[in-house]
Parts: C-alpha cells; structure tokens; sequence
C-alpha cells in the first residue's frame, strides 16, 4: 500500500515536471516575434498567431494605420480576402497548441512601434481569441505582434541568466515530492512498530495528497513555444 502511494506520488510529480519544463499541452506558448524593419521601405513581416485550446480555421489580421499594406503573400492551405487593411484568412486549420505565421509586405513611413492586432474565430464564426497590442504594454509586448521601424526591439522579459519560472517551479516540485515520499516512508516504519492507527495513516496520507495536488495547480505552467 505504502510503495503504492508513493509511486503514485511520483509519477504524478514526474508528470507535471516534464508539462512544466518541456511547455506540453497545458502550457501556454508564444509564437509572434518581434519584426525590425527599415524605414521607407517595404520590409516582409510574419505574422505569428498563437492558438491555444480551440482548432483555428479562420484568422483575422489587421495592419495598423501607421504601417502601409503593400503585399500579401500567399499561404498553403489558405484562403484570403482583403478589405483595405484588414485581411481574413480561411483555411488550415490551425491546430491546438500550435504557431501559424502569415508573411505580409509592409512599409513604415515613421519611426515607431506598431502592434498588430489578430482575430481567431472557430469553424462556426465564434470569437476564440481577440488581441489590441499596445507598445506601451510590457505584457503585449511579450505576447503579442509588433513591428518596430527604424528602431531595435526592446529587450525580452526573463533572458537574464538567472533560473526561468518554470525550472524554479520544477525544482520546487520536485523538493515538495521528496519531502512527502520521505514522510510517508517514516509513517510506514512507525507503522511497522505498531505506533499509528491504519485509519489515521490513510486519513494523512489523503491529507498529503490533496496538499501536493494544491500545490501543482499552483507551479506556473506557462513556457513560451516555438
């Protein structure tokens, strides 16, 4: 019973390590990447578009008014029609957890930042996902796509050397594991020598258990994707 638990334990904890660090399924990703231009010039932008838990068949980009439309570049699989800057792509789809990019020729006049805002719809014409980029955002910036002409992109949240927020919550998982396999190994040897209640043991083995899965559904699960 007692090695039972504890290998359920850890498989549990090995689980959720490898969502963690490897950024699987239930973690959030970020496809868009930041595009420098020329001033004055038209300059190939691909526009990144990151689906989460809905399929994507339908994808709305529009090209901000401080930027000038001047090509549309086909993409396999897809379908686009064009009402002055707004473009709608149908096609894909665009599966779960995926990146899809759609490269578009773009000129900037001026010097700025430009965000550009995208609209996932599901196959019935429901809004899924709705981004409005602002550049003075940190947040918008990280997830979302800009273009900055005439001028470098600013550096990227979290590319210090320091450990990331998912190997820091991967080590603390692992630590919160170990303590509780260790606890339950004691409780078993003073099982052994006739000091606790069967009941007792698995009322604070449950306790434990429930603890630890109160601290997974807190460990960050997000890591950008490709």
């Amino acid at each position: 019973m007692r090695r039972s638990v504890a290998l359920a334990l850890i498989s549990g904890l090995a689980s959720t390590l490898v969502v963690v660090l490897t950024g699987g399924p239930a973690s959030a990703h970020i496809c868009p990447v930041a595009a420098q231009i020329p001033i004055g010039s038209t300059a190939t932008v691909n526009v990144g578009v990151t689906v989460e838990q809905a399929t994507v068949p339908d994808v709305e980009i529009t090209v901000p008014s401080g930027l000038r439309l001047d090509r549309v570049d086909p993409v396999a699989g897809w379908s686009v029609t064009r009402r002055g800057s707004v473009l709608r792509y149908r096609g894909g789809p665009i599966l779960p957890y995926t990146c899809k990019y759609f490269p578009i020729g773009v000129t900037a006049p001026v010097r700025g930042a430009f965000g550009i805002p995208v609209v996932q719809r599901d196959a019935s014409g429901s809004v899924v996902s709705r981004t409005t980029p602002d550049p003075n955002s940190a947040q918008d910036r990280a997830l979302d796509q800009f273009v900055y002409a005439g001028m470098k992109p600013p550096s990227a949240a979290g590319s210090s050397k320091g450990p990331s927020v998912a190997v820091i919550a991967g080590v603390a998982l692992v630590g919160a594991g170990a303590i509780v396999v260790g606890v339950l190994a004691w409780r078993s040897r003073r099982r052994g020598d006739g000091e606790e209640d069967e009941d007792a043991v698995a009322d604070r083995d449950a306790e434990l258990r429930a603890r630890l899965d109160r601290f997974r559904t807190r460990a960050p699960d997000r890591t950008p994707g490709p």
